[in-house]
């Protein structure tokens, strides 16, 4: 009996180490997300996201109620899902509650992933450079306002690879 035990049980971690390893092929956050270093951040949420005035489902938008740290925040991560993986702004925060937009410090699929319609995101993919840095920003100031149940901002010149110049979402 306890040997048949010891052998289900060992069946079970193998399968399960084949799963999360062929998983974290393609989702390599998987593993930092077993090992503590990444968050779920979890589904998009109900906003609807304009464009040059026009309405588009292209963009996701993400809430983020609590930092790192455990302390409180509030603020956005928004998803462009038709840029490539290595785009700086395949991701970016919009900040409520210190009132700036930032680009992340890294954006690859081993800081930002989404999975099942989860989005996952790293430690290092949770720091963010604000669009007016004129180091690793854009040195742009995009004019972000909050207004009740919306946010409004542009965007910079220099990002043609989003083809838009101004951003606004209604939460």
């Amino acid at each position: 009996m306890l040997h048949k035990l010891l052998k289900i049980s060992i069946t079970l971690v193998l399968i399960i180490a084949v799963i999360v390893g062929l998983t974290s092929i393609n989702h390599p956050i998987i593993l930092k997300w077993i090992t503590g270093s990444a968050r779920v951040i979890g589904k998009p949420i109900n906003a609807t996201v304009y464009t040059n005035g026009q309405i588009n489902n292209n963009i996701k938008v993400f809430h983020v109620g609590k930092y790192w740290n455990g302390s409180e925040a509030d603020y956005y991560i928004i998803f462009i899902n038709y840029l490539p993986n290595n785009s700086k702004l395949k991701f970016f925060s919009v900040n409520r509650k210190d009132n700036y937009v930032g680009i992340p410090s890294a954006t690859n699929i081993r800081d930002y992933d989404l999975i099942g319609g989860q989005l996952f995101q790293s430690e290092v993919g949770s720091h963010f450079t604000p669009f007016q840095n004129d180091m690793k920003g854009y040195a742009f100031d995009p004019e972000l306002t909050f207004n009740g149940k919306q946010f409004k901002l542009n965007i910079p010149p220099s990002a043609k690879e989003l083809r838009y110049d101004s951003l606004r979402v209604e939460l």
